[in-house]
Parts: C-alpha cells; sequence; structure tokens
C-alpha cells in the first residue's frame, strides 16, 4: 500500500502527513480548513475535496480527527470515506474517541468491504514530528500486519492491543494516569514555590525518587528544568487542555460503563475543564499549574 488519502490536517496530522511523504508514500490530503491543505501541499501531498475523493484516490485511508462526531461524519457523512471506498481497502483511525463509535463505525466498513484498525497515538506533537509516536493498534491481526509499515512511519512503538476498540481502550488509560500525575506534578511544585524551595532542587529530588513520573522527566510544569518542556514556550502544546479534558472524559464514560471507579479521574476532568474555562484549552495540558498558582502569586512562567 503506497498510496494513503489523509484526513485530518491538524498539529498531528501535518507532520505525520510530512512523514508519510519523506518514506515514499503517495499522500492525498483533506481537511476542513483549506489552508491546511494548502500546507500538505506545499509539502507535497495531493489535495482532496473531500474525504470520499482522498479514499477513491487510495489503497489506505489514515484519518486524525478531534474527537467521536469527527469521525463519523468523516467516514459516514456525506462525501465521506464510505462515499469513496472501495472493497479490500484499510482503514487506520488514529483519533482518539470513544471504542463505541469505532466498533460501529468499523460494522458500517466492513459491510463495504473495508478492514478498520483503530491506532491512537500517544508522544503529542514532538513525537508527531519525529516520527516516535506511540502507537496503540486495534483491530484483526492480519490487517495489522498489512498496515503495519504504514504504523511504522510515523511512530517507533506500534503495539497490537487486540479487537478492533482496544487500541482506544489503552489509550483512554495512558492518557488517564498522564491526565492525573500532571496535576500531582503541579500541585507538588505549587507547594514547593510557595514554601521557597529551590524549583531546580526540587525537580531533582523529585526526578530520582519514588515520585518520578513522565510529567517530571519529559514536560515539567514549571520552565526551565526541562529543556523540551512546553512551559518554556508559555505552554505552547505539544498536547492540547482540551483535548486531555476531552479524553479525560472518555475515561470516565468507560469507568462508568464497566461499573469500575474513577476518582482521581473524575477529579482531573474537572481541574482540566475549570482550567479550559480559564482561557488554558488551547495551551498544552501542563498549564494546568497557571490555574493553581494563579490566586497564589507564583511565577511559573
Amino acid at each position: 500500500m503506497k498510496s494513503i488519502g489523509f484526513i485530518g490536517l491538524g498539529n498531528m496530522g501535518l507532520p505525520m502527513v510530512a512523514n508519510l511523504l519523506k518514506a515514499g508514500y503517495r499522500v492525498h490530503a483533506y481537511d476542513v480548513r483549506r489552508e491546511a491543505v494548502d500546507l500538505a501541499a506545499a509539502q507535497g501531498a495531493a489535495p482532496a475535496a473531500s474525504p470520499a475523493e482522498a479514499a477513491s484516490r487510495a489503497e489506505a485511508v489514515v484519518t486524525m480527527v478531534p474527537n467521536s462526531p469527527d469521525v463519523e461524519v468523516a467516514y459516514l457523512g456525506p462525501k465521506g470515506v464510505l462515499d469513496g471506498a472501495r472493497s479490500g481497502q484499510v482503514a487506520i483511525d488514529m483519533s482518539t474517541i470513544d471504542p463505541a463509535t469505532t466498533r460501529r463505525v468499523g460494522a458500517r466498513l466492513e459491510a463495504a468491504g473495508v478492514q478498520m484498525l483503530d491506532a491512537p497515538v500517544s508522544g503529542g506533537v514532538p513525537g508527531a514530528v519525529a516520527g516516535t509516536l506511540t502507537i496503540m493498534v486495534g483491530g484483526d491481526p492480519a490487517v495489522f500486519a498489512q498496515a503495519r509499515p504504514i504504523l511504522g512511519t510515523m511512530g517507533k512503538n506500534v503495539v497490537h492491543v487486540g479487537p478492533l476498540g482496544s487500541g482506544e481502550v489503552a489509550k483512554i488509560c495512558n492518557n488517564l494516569l498522564a491526565g492525573v500525575s500532571m496535576i500531582a506534578a503541579a500541585e507538588a511544585f505549587t507547594i514547593g514555590l510557595r514554601a521557597g524551595v529551590d524549583p531546580k532542587i526540587l525537580h531533582e529530588i523529585i526526578r530520582t525518587s519514588s515520585g518520578n513520573c513522565w510529567a517530571i522527566e519529559n514536560n515539567c510544569p514549571v520552565p526551565g528544568l526541562v529543556p523540551k518542556s512546553a512551559s518554556n514556550r508559555d505552554f505552547t502544546p505539544g498536547f492540547m487542555t482540551d483535548l486531555m479534558a476531552k479524553d479525560l472524559s472518555l475515561a470516565r464514560a468507560a469507568a462508568r460503563d464497566l461499573g469500575v471507579p474513577c476518582f482521581t479521574g473524575a477529579l482531573a476532568h474537572d481541574l482540566y475543564m475549570l482550567a479550559s474555562r480559564h482561557g488554558l484549552g488551547r495551551k498544552d495540558f501542563s498549564s494546568v499549574i497557571q490555574l493553581l498558582t494563579a490566586s497564589e502569586g507564583v511565577a511559573t512562567g
């Protein structure tokens, strides 16, 4: 499969398209925003006027859109992928959505002879640019094997999780941990800063102790401590607060459907929603520290 219809050219989708083009794939690109299609075309992609057109020109389809309704529209709506699809094609949805939507869309595609994989990603914009994303895949193992070269162009860690929808479950579990631990890191540094502890010393202590986590190592909410942190760039997003709030809502829904408690996830979801309402929705999710420190007079960048 060397020809790909790619739908969704946002902060993640555009660099993923760039990596596919560098690997020699022919990419037919579509987005609801014309300017995004123009950016993809400037990198060498062929512009498409609709998801159906992109699918009709390709052997495989990749979608990377924000949420469940967007996925349904992209595949099942007017001029959607289903309108341009052919039997034998593979559709790879790399969005983070609820597993029930994945399975519903997958059933519609399968009836038309199109095999679907769900393949949400972790690694944010830096991982999309570098082609080092972790990709969690659900679907038929044979279809996964067929699509593995495409996924390997965009990700470093490509893992088959289980049946269709399993990739979404794995992503929801991962982001539940990421969201909760970022808030814990923000709270810890807020306490330390308020008490006058040097943040560099506090960071080194936590980094080498039992409180260490991904937020501390890779995206510390206090600037000047980790070179690649969004806090060093006024919280320019690697992963937006609004998207973390969306993913935590999916985790809460999954927990509710399964009858599983989700105490910290629910609290984290509420806090990210509050951060969004305070103007932090388009900033990196580590900007939640600004909500915690706003009333304390503590400088965090």
